[in-house]
């Protein structure tokens, strides 16, 4: 009488089929790819939209930086939602008078 022999892998409770990767996972993959890089893009361009203001003073670029860095998403949305006409301007000194138009 023959024994039968079975495969290792076949008995085994760690045996996985080896389907690979399908097309969704990799649509998955790819579209989570290119939403981190879209962050990331909006991100640098609102720290150099914070740095490039002429608007803010040093403490309010700052500020904005410290806001951009700690919630970088978030952060970048608000700057350019509304923090680009924030308050926190410089003083353009007096304004000069119109010439009389006589």
């Amino acid at each position: 009488m023959m024994a039968m022999t079975t495969p290792l892998a076949a008995v085994s409770p760690f045996a996985q089929e080896d389907d690979g990767v399908g097309g969704a996972e990799i649509a998955v993959i790819v579209l989570l790819i290119a939403i981190g890089i879209a962050v990331f893009v909006l991100w640098v361009a609102a720290i150099v939209s914070v740095l490039r203001s002429r608007r803010l003073t040093g403490g309010g670029k700052l500020l904005w930086i410290a806001v951009v860095l700690a919630f970088p998403f978030l952060g970048s949305i608000g700057w350019f939602a509304g923090g680009r006409d924030a308050r926190l301007i410089r003083d353009a000194g007096p304004a000069a008078p119109f010439p009389d138009a006589r």
